[in-house]
């Protein structure tokens, strides 16, 4: 497997074998894990990195929730902060979340509509306790980042043509799903990393793919969400 083409899974693998390498010397009594949990949230920030550096730094949404939402529970795991303290300042997530619209959005133009993006070639949709539909028609698809934070994301991509092999949509999906429909002869690589979710490819007809590349990536991150691949 090119591991440049599954960061994710380069990621997971990584984790479970640190962290199993962790349990199995903590069983032996050669070292004391106890102290390590409470540093669990920063495996969210050290995620939301790793999903930056895997999408060259292009799409901020999900990630930035995940680091954000990170560095709140692991003060409040540390005892910098109080739990109450952490859903006081929830609302510097949406900040970092709007900071991160404006920073993908901003140029010589004024900056979009927030949900939506200004290039026609690229898909970027948020949804936030609320539902968000669109459909792309593109000869040209460079592919973006759909994000469903309570709430859901659907996508019909059925008349869009890819810039290049691959194109690659970064989604991201907390308590929220994330549906895309795309052409009946497009070859998909799906790369999510699942917790209490995951993806499912519920197309009716798969075609053959004996060179192996692919027209579409679906990469990115699912807590308790689904994203749903569709034709």
């Amino acid at each position: 497997m090119n591991t440049r083409q599954s960061p994710n899974q380069l990621f997971i693998g990584g984790a479970l074998v640190l962290g199993g390498l962790l349990l199995f010397l903590n069983n032996l009594d050669i070292i004391d894990i106890g102290g390590i949990w409470r540093w669990l949230p920063s495996v969210f920030i050290l995620l939301g990195v790793w999903q930056l550096y895997a999408n060259n730094f292009r799409f901020f949404t999900g990630p930035v929730i995940l680091i954000g939402g990170g560095m709140l529970f692991q003060l409040s795991a540390l005892g910098v902060l109080g739990i109450d303290s952490v859903f006081d300042l929830w609302p510097l997530v949406l900040i970092m979340i709007g900071g991160s619209i404006l920073v993908e959005r901003l140029g010589l133009e004024l900056p979009a509509l927030p949900g939506r993006s200004r290039n026609p070639d690229i898909v970027n949709i948020l949804a936030i306790f609320n539902g968000a539909e669109d459909k792309i028609f593109s000869e040209s698809f460079e592919g973006g980042e759909l994000t469903a934070v309570f709430g859901g994301v659907e996508v019909d991509l059925r008349e869009t043509t890819p810039a290049q092999q691959p194109i690659t949509i970064n989604t991201f999906a907390l308590f929220g799903g994330v549906e895309m429909k795309i052409p009946e002869e497009w070859q998909v690589r799906r790369d999510i990393i699942g917790i209490f979710g995951g993806t499912d490819d519920s197309r009716k007809f798969k075609p053959e793919n004996p060179s192996g590349v692919a027209d579409l990536v679906v990469t990115g991150f699912a807590l308790f969400g689904g994203v749903e691949i569709k034709n």
